[in-house]
């Protein structure tokens, strides 16, 4: 039996705290950035509120801090304004019908590489969901319209994920645990290649070492997603 659209919502609700909680631990995100995630079998989408009004520490975030919105970015459900780049997430939702969860953010790392010719690479083991690029968005604006939304939408692609120059990062999943767990370990791989690249030449993790789904060989999706999910969920349980 399939659940109720409104149990649907709050156990989303609940993951988006989750997730928000996870992003800000890793400084991912705080005060911008905002996960969020599809409602399945709906045009609506549940993300973090804009919660700068109240200087809210997204560290205590809770259910209530999400909102539910149409893909037009009207707030349908929830006591707060949708973020003011909501579009980012509309946008790539409306062509990406395999993607159930975007995360929006601004992790200092993968934002240097935005800046530069330097590509991010597949180096570390938990990371090479991305082995096909990261490509680039070539502008540092706020996606504050649907017409920049569908551009970040269009610079992303079929990948997973796309840095925005001078600005942060998009990652999409799946889910709201996969799409979280991704971007946290893209920024933790951005680190590590920065570091390796001090010591010497840096060499991607070799193409035939990886499964279809691009992980390393040996690791399903469901490990790599739900092992770092629930450990993280637990050490910042509220």
């Amino acid at each position: 039996m399939s659940s109720h659209p409104t149990e649907v919502i709050a156990s989303l609700k609940d993951k988006i705290a989750t997730s928000t909680r996870i992003l800000v631990r890793e400084r991912l995100i705080g005060p911008f950035g905002h996960p969020s995630a599809r409602v399945p079998g709906t045009g609506l989408v549940a993300v973090l509120g804009h919660t700068h009004d109240d200087v809210k520490d997204l560290a205590e975030t809770e259910p209530g801090d999400v909102v539910v919105m149409d893909l037009d970015g009207e707030v349908v459900e929830g006591s707060m304004d949708a973020p003011g780049e909501r579009f980012m997430h509309t946008e790539i939702y409306r062509v990406r019908p395999d993607v159930g969860a975007v995360i929006h953010a601004h992790p200092m790392h993968c934002i240097a590489f935005s800046m530069t010719d330097v590509p991010l690479a597949p180096v570390w083991h938990l990371c090479t969901l991305f082995a096909d690029g990261v490509p680039v968005y070539d502008s540092a604006v706020q996606i504050d319209n649907p017409d920049r939304g569908r551009a970040v939408a269009a610079a992303l692609g079929d990948r997973k994920g796309v840095l925005l120059k001078g600005h942060g990062l998009t990652v999409v999943g799946s889910s709201i645990e996969e799409a979280t767990v991704s971007a946290v370990n893209l920024e933790r791989s951005a680190r590590l290649q920065i570091m390796a690249q001090g010591i010497g030449a840096v060499e991607s993790i070799d193409r035939a070492e990886l499964t279809d789904d691009l992980l390393t060989d040996g690791l399903t999706l469901e490990e790599y997603t739900h092992t770092q999910w629930d450990y993280w969920a637990m050490e910042t349980a509220r």
